[in-house]
């Protein structure tokens, strides 16, 4: 039978959560289940006409400025509007994407006998017991990519039983001629760049781009032929060009700005860098390993769950003098690139990656969650079930 299931994710700004929950929504419609999607808006957000589409201010929630008392005003007509929506709609279950969400979700469904599906993304270690504190009040279930990351959340108090391991399906990236991949390459280089180093990610800080430009530093003090291509955008576009001019290495880092051709980027590329404070399991280390890239990146979240010896080297977050060693050394061993390469590419087969595999387990993890809850009101209340008609 169909199910009825409600998404709400912070904002639809481009990213690796958001593009999670657009192609899980669309496996769902094309399986005929009603998806309705709920957040804020972003470059990818439906229409605001879209009937599918319940548009809440929840960056203005998730954020950080205002004090808890005004955010937790705007938060109740939010919840209310939502509940409206899920009441008309007749939602079974609501799957809420970071804490903002969940909080809200919990609101808009009390009394209503909905269960709430928690999916956690990884945040910053100073926040991890307070994700903790609201995945065991505000959701039935909590999941993430990462057995690391909920391992954190265990930790801090969340009950076992209550998590779920399910992996981020990666789409196949697009095959790239090699015609085209050398004219992005010779593009990127520039005169006298010898080898490009892709990194795609938000300018966040939680992508560690102030270190990555340390570390670009770094290998320029030792040699001048490496480039760092960063693309993606966010809330520190305005300050990184300006990183650059003070750290010297101008003409070594070029921000790409949003990147349409990642699969150009990366074919054009020598090796991945990934200097991430904190993440759950990163979708862009997948698509490196796509195209048969070594992947260098930090030891946070769920990165030890992809990277291994074999395809690239994990190393502790803020250790710039340690990448910057691994880099030069990666560089300068074209054979050991060669052999990480194609162990990257053997990895990503990975049937964890398989969008198939990875919606169709959402899907069922739906239905379970919906006939369980149902079960138990119908033995909670006798008088509701189907054979009191």
């Amino acid at each position: 039978m169909p199910m009825r299931i409600l998404q709400i994710n912070t904002n639809y700004l481009p990213g690796g959560i958001q593009r999670h929950v657009l192609d899980l929504s669309a496996y769902l419609r094309d399986a005929g289940h009603r998806v309705m999607l709920a957040g804020d808006g972003g470059d990818w957000a439906p229409s605001k006409d879209d009937p599918d589409f319940l548009h809440l201010a929840l960056d203005r929630i998730a954020g950080t400025v205002g004090s808890v008392f005004r955010r937790m005003a705007e938060i109740l007509p939010e919840a209310r509007k939502l509940r409206r929506a899920i009441k008309a709609e007749r939602i079974q279950l609501v799957h809420a994407h970071e804490t903002a969400p969940a909080i809200l979700a919990r609101l808009a469904t009390m009394g209503l006998n909905i269960p709430v599906v928690f999916t956690y993304h990884g945040s910053e270690p100073d926040r991890i017991a307070s994700v903790s504190r609201t995945a065991r009040r505000c959701a039935d279930l909590v999941i993430s990519p990462s057995r690391t990351s909920l391992n954190h959340l265990v930790a801090k108090g969340l009950a076992r039983e209550r998590t779920r391991v399910i992996g981020l399906g990666v789409h196949p990236i697009a095959q790239v001629e090699a015609g085209v991949a050398a004219a992005k390459r010779a593009e990127l280089l520039g005169e006298n760049g010898r080898f490009l180093i892709a990194s795609l990610s938000r300018l966040d800080p939680q992508k560690g781009i102030d270190m990555m430009i340390e570390v670009a530093r770094k290998i320029s003090d030792r040699r001048d032929d490496v480039v760092f291509a960063i693309g993606g955008h966010g809330p520190l576009q305005d300050l990184v060009d300006s990183w650059t001019q003070v750290t010297g290495v101008s003409r070594n880092v070029k921000f790409l700005g949003p990147v349409s051709n990642v699969a150009e980027v990366l074919a054009a590329s020598d090796l991945y860098l990934l200097t991430s404070r904190w993440e759950a399991l990163p979708i862009s280390i997948v698509e490196a390993f796509q195209s048969a890239l070594p992947v260098i990146a930090t030891d946070c979240g769920g990165v030890r769950e992809l990277v291994n010896d074999e395809v690239g080297v994990v190393l502790p977050v803020a250790d710039t003098s340690a990448i910057a060693d691994a880099i030069i050394r990666l560089l300068e061993s074209p054979e050991l690139r060669a052999s990480m390469g194609q162990a990257a590419l053997e990895l990503s087969r990975d049937k964890r990656f398989s969008p198939p595999d990875v919606h169709q387990s959402f899907e069922k993890l739906y239905r379970d969650v919906i006939e369980e809850n149902a079960s138990e009101d119908t033995h909670a209340n006798p008088g509701t079930g189907a054979d009191a008609a």
